[in-house]
Parts: structure tokens; C-alpha cells; sequence
């Protein structure tokens, strides 16, 4: 129920309140504007297509972090290299499908008055917000134009239950194409984001591995001891040698040594949020795979298109069973100062 005091906005107030912005509308600059605009912004395919090229995208991030880790084999990186052209080539292909469907239902709205209406309280709405922050909270400019927006706000609401929702029955065969495409984009995603999870878990646990075999070498020792057998094995290192690498990672000293170990826990912590993220990522998929059937269900089961099984998202790894977290260093005795 609204509000007390809160009435509907007559399409006379309306459009005597949207005036100004029809005016701005209506030149000539300002079509071209907006035809630009929507097709870079709305109605481009590349808007559709751009999560799945974000998530290819940390894909292959994730695989050069996976090259760079210690033990990791050419074998698993190459099984685990995403191949572009299964997925980007079927996901453009449905992302032109779904920009044009946008773009017919949305020149179909333009058409009917009930959603030129609705378009025309959204934008007012929004331009009430912004004039509200810049008025003083305690002033009575702030009160009129709360007071607008809530008016706003209550004729939005009752039109889109009434006028809106009739108005849409005669967008039900483009809004089904428009939900089949939708449907396969987000099976496309899904597909990218396993491949994700895997690299993700595959990544953490050689971080693991690495970082127990680290953790082990002076996990018993005094660490007087440690820093001289660090000292020692660099000077042997570096005595005499020909040629030096690129890049010599090896701890030099004790405190470089923990810095390593405590650098590699955080990485490992890293990607346990990633992790739990990528998780979230495809529970949010599902959830608006299970909305569209929720919608369509019926028509889509007519067309073929069946409901898939929400697949329970795994929390163990790929290369063997994600080990618990060891602390970074561990020595029989306390330092010395």
C-alpha cells in the first residue's frame, strides 16, 4: 500500500514534468546521441559477450600463474588451457542473437505508451535523486522534492503492476527467444567458469605442495643454523659461477626465507577467496538458469530445452585433495636477538 499522502502522479503532471527533458530529447543532436549511444552501450554484442571474455580472460591469467609454480607439469597446463575458439565462437554467435532480441523488444516499447510512461517516471525519479543531493537535508526544497519522488515512486509502482503487466503479454514470443539465447549464454559461462575453478584449485594446491616442502627444510632447526646453511649455499652458489640466472629467487638469509614462506601463504589465501568467488559466480548462474525455467519453463520444455540439474559446486582440488594450510615457518627454538 502507499503511503499516506502520497497520490499518483496524473500523465498530465507527467508530462508537464518531462517537458523539459522532451525538449532536450527531440533535437536532432540528441537522436544521434542516443543512437550511438545505445548501440555502443546496449545493444552492441560485445556488452553480452564481455563476461565471458572476462572470465577466459582470468583464465589464461591463471595458467601463467600455474606455469610459474614449482612442479607444475606441461601435461596438466596444457589440459587446463581453455580453447578460445569453443567458446568465444558460439558466444558471439549468441550475443548477436540477444542484442538483436534487446533491440526489437525494446523499439516495441517505445511504441506502446504504458512503457514510454514507465521510461518517463524513471528518468524523473533519477533526476529528483540527484537534485536531492544537493539541497540541505533540513531545508523545505529537500521536503518538496521528497516529496516528489515518493509520488514518483508510487505511480511507477501501480503502473508497472497494472498497465506494464498487460502491456508485456504482447512481448512473451520475444521475451521466450530472448530467454533461450540468455539460457545459452549462461550455459557458455558456466562452462568457462568449471575450467576457471579447476585452474583456481590446481593453482592452490601446487601453492601448497610448494609451500610444505618449504616449510619443512628448517622446520626443526635452530635458526642461528638456518641463516649460516643459507649464507653457506649462496656463497657456494655464486663462487666462481659463469653465467648467473635472470632472476635468483633463493632466500639469502633467514628473514628472507620466512618473508618467502609467509609471501606464499598469502598467495594461497589469495586464492581461496578467488575460490569461494568463482563459487559464487556459478551459484549465481544456476540461480538465474533456475529463473528463466522458473518464467518459461513450459514453452522452453516444448522447444527441447530441458531444466539442467543444479550441479553441486566442488570444493576440493583437481591435482589431489586441497591439504590444510600449514604455518609458514615452524622452528624447535625461538630466535635469537
Amino acid at each position: 500500500m502507499n503511503k499516506p499522502g502520497v497520490a499518483f502522479q496524473s500523465e498530465e503532471n507527467l508530462s508537464k514534468a518531462f517537458a523539459k527533458f522532451e525538449t532536450l530529447l527531440s533535437s536532432q543532436k540528441a537522436r544521434e546521441l542516443i543512437d550511438h549511444a545505445e548501440s555502443t552501450f546496449a545493444f552492441d554484442s560485445e556488452v553480452f559477450l564481455q563476461p565471458l571474455r572476462r572470465y577466459l580472460s582470468e583464465c589464461l591469467h591463471l595458467v601463467g600463474d600455474l606455469t610459474r609454480e614449482r612442479g607444475a607439469t606441461g601435461r596438466e597446463l596444457q589440459r587446463l588451457i581453455p580453447v578460445m575458439t569453443d567458446y568465444l565462437e558460439p558466444g558471439s554467435q549468441v550475443s548477436r542473437d540477444i542484442a538483436v532480441l534487446e533491440k526489437k523488444i525494446s523499439d516495441k516499447k517505445r511504441e506502446n505508451p504504458d512503457f514510454v510512461m514507465a521510461f518517463k517516471l524513471q528518468i524523473l525519479i533519477r533526476r529528483y535523486e540527484e537534485s536531492l543531493k544537493a539541497v540541505h537535508p533540513e531545508s523545505d526544497e529537500y521536503e518538496k522534492i521528497k516529496a516528489k519522488i515518493d509520488n514518483a515512486r508510487a505511480t511507477l509502482h501501480n503502473h508497472m503492476q497494472t498497465k506494464v503487466r498487460l502491456a508485456q503479454r504482447a512481448l512473451e514470443p520475444d521475451m521466450l527467444e530472448l530467454a533461450m539465447a540468455q539460457l545459452s549464454m549462461i550455459r557458455h559461462q558456466e562452462r568457462v567458469l568449471r575450467i576457471k575453478q579447476e585452474l583456481l584449485d590446481a593453482c592452490r594446491n601446487q601453492c601448497q605442495r610448494n609451500l610444505g616442502a618449504m616449510a619443512k627444510i628448517f622446520q626443526e632447526a635452530d635458526p642461528e643454523l638456518a641463516d649460516i646453511i643459507l649464507s653457506q649455499m649462496n656463497a657456494v652458489k655464486s663462487t666462481g659461477a659463469l653465467i648467473r640466472g635472470d632472476r635468483d629467487d633463493s632466500p639469502k638469509t633467514l628473514s628472507e626465507y620466512k618473508s618467502a614462506l609467509e609471501t606464499k601463504g598469502k598467495q594461497i589465501d589469495e586464492l581461496d577467496y578467488r575460490l569461494e568467488e568463482c563459487r559464487n559466480q556459478l551459484n549465481k548462474l544456476q540461480e538465474l538458469e533456475e529463473a528463466i525455467f522458473s518464467t518459461f519453463g513450459d514453452q522452453l520444455r516444448e522447444k527441447g530445452i530441458k531444466f539442467q540439474k543444479k550441479i553441486r559446486v566442488e570444493k576440493s582440488g583437481s591435482f589431489t585433495g586441497i591439504a590444510k594450510k600449514q604455518p609458514a615457518v615452524r622452528m624447535a627454538r625461538s630466535e635469537k636477538h
